[in-house]
């Protein structure tokens, strides 16, 4: 048996028939060098939602849960926490960030 993208769509509640997100690094340092630590989004910006939280902290705090989702799930690194700093764009238009595969 074996892990199909109708699993991670249903499990994830994630599209498979949209636009796609893919990549591939060549080498281990430029996937190092150009990271991002998981722990600093949440430490940073992903730290405790305040109850009277502004739309911009929202936003904000919705954009580096999305990170953390991209560099933890989809795209992680076997032996290390980080997440590659080209997903950065990907949530900034959370409208398009949406249509996304």
């Amino acid at each position: 048996m074996t892990i199909t993208m109708q699993d991670v769509a249903y499990q994830l509640g994630l599209k498979i028939d949209s636009d796609p997100v893919s990549g591939c690094m060549d080498d281990r340092q430029s996937q190092t060098k150009w990271t991002v630590k998981l722990t600093w989004f949440h430490n940073t910006v992903c730290r405790e939602l305040e109850q009277d939280a502004t739309e911009e902290r929202l936003l904000r705090y919705t954009r580096g849960y999305i990170m953390q989702l991209i560099g933890d799930i989809l795209f992680s690194y076997a032996s290390d926490s980080r997440v590659h700093i080209r997903w950065l764009s990907l949530p900034e238009d959370l409208d398009t960030c949406g249509g996304l595969s």
